[in-house]
């Protein structure tokens, strides 16, 4: 009895063992991941990016088993948040989620960046994107895009706009705007979407390029107005409301869009890991329904695609920047 029991317990061991050794001999990325993931978010919590991050870091938390813990890193127009993602450990358990701007626009307009986007990150996946919708406050009495380039020209240098930060989407097509027009406005950077808002409904700013997600329930509310949607086709969202193309500005297309990236030197086992499951999340439909209410169209583009995108952004953006004459100072 005792050596058969004895027996048993060496077989055990070594099937203990020989399970531990194959273990240890996989890469670390077959166990991705084993502990709880940092989502670094690039600008203020309650703007659009903290929003949408919210809504999918649970999904990924109850996939995977680990906490997915999203904090808050703003400034710089998001590129302190990118640096601190550019420099953590390549392990994947330290990822961003941004609009383009520290990863395809800052380097265009800044003179001294702490990383360089072309080489500093691993694309995971561009979770989607929604258009900028040109909204104004109270003090604007404009009732379409006509009138208010009109009110403007009648009021040279005295209309300001406000924006996420120097290189946001919404600053860049503000100077877009007043090229095109012929008219003469002040942009004024924030740290992100939620003092914007504020100032607008307090009258102390007159109006600003926001996306979707941002305005749409203060629209409900009456309290900001929506003059024109800076995207191709008219935006499901506010079908009432004319496209910048339909008011005579056919380049005026802009978008924001969101995306995941981790450090320069992340496993691409671990990107590939991120955009299958973010495969799986956008097509849930309780996510499809808050991303609807917020105007947010995903598709979680594959880790090549999402390099192509940051490329695209780069010539893009450089064009708008030469053309518009914008600047960090």
């Amino acid at each position: 009895m005792r050596s058969r029991y004895f027996s048993r317990s060496v077989r055990f061991l070594k099937s203990v063992t020989i399970a531990a050794l194959a273990a240890a001999a996989l890469p670390a990325w077959a166990q991705y991941p084993s502990k709880p993931i940092h989502v670094v978010v690039t600008y203020l919590a309650g703007g659009s990016a903290d929003t949408l991050a919210r809504i999918v870091a649970p999904k990924l938390a109850e996939a995977w088993g680990q906490p997915v813990i999203v904090e808050n890193r703003a400034g710089a127009a998001g590129n302190l948040g990118a640096d601190l993602v550019a420099k953590a450990p390549p392990d994947g358990y330290t990822l961003m989620f941004t609009p383009p701007s520290p990863l395809g626009i800052n380097w265009l307009l800044y003179k001294q960046m702490p990383f360089d986007p072309r080489t500093a990150f691993t694309p995971v996946s561009v979770l989607g994107a929604m258009p900028n919708i040109l909204i104004v406050g109270p003090r604007v009495v404009a009732k379409d895009t006509g009138e208010f380039i009109a009110y403007a020209n009648a009021h040279p240098g005295k209309l300001n706009y406000g924006s996420q930060g120097v290189g946001s989407t919404p600053h860049l097509t503000g100077a877009m705007l007043a090229l095109a027009a012929g008219i003469d406005i002040v942009h004024v950077p924030y740290k992100g979407f939620p003092p914007i808002l504020t100032d607008l409904m307090g009258s102390r700013l007159d109006f600003a390029f926001l996306d979707s997600s941002n305005v749409l329930p203060r629209l409900k509310e009456g309290r900001v107005r929506a003059l024109a949607v800076a995207s191709e086709k008219r935006f499901f969202a506010l079908p009432d409301t004319p496209t910048l193309a339909e008011a005579g500005f056919p380049t005026m297309v802009s978008l924001t869009w969101m995306s995941f990236a981790g450090p320069a030197g992340m496993p691409a086992e671990i990107a590939r890991k991120w955009h299958e499951e973010l495969q799986k999340i956008v097509k849930m439909p309780d996510v499809q329904a808050r991303f609807a209410n917020l105007g947010f169209e995903a598709w979680a583009s594959s880790p090549e695609e999402m390099r192509q995108q940051m490329e695209n952004e780069m010539v893009h953006w450089g064009d708008v920047i030469k053309r518009t004459g914008a600047r960090s100072d």
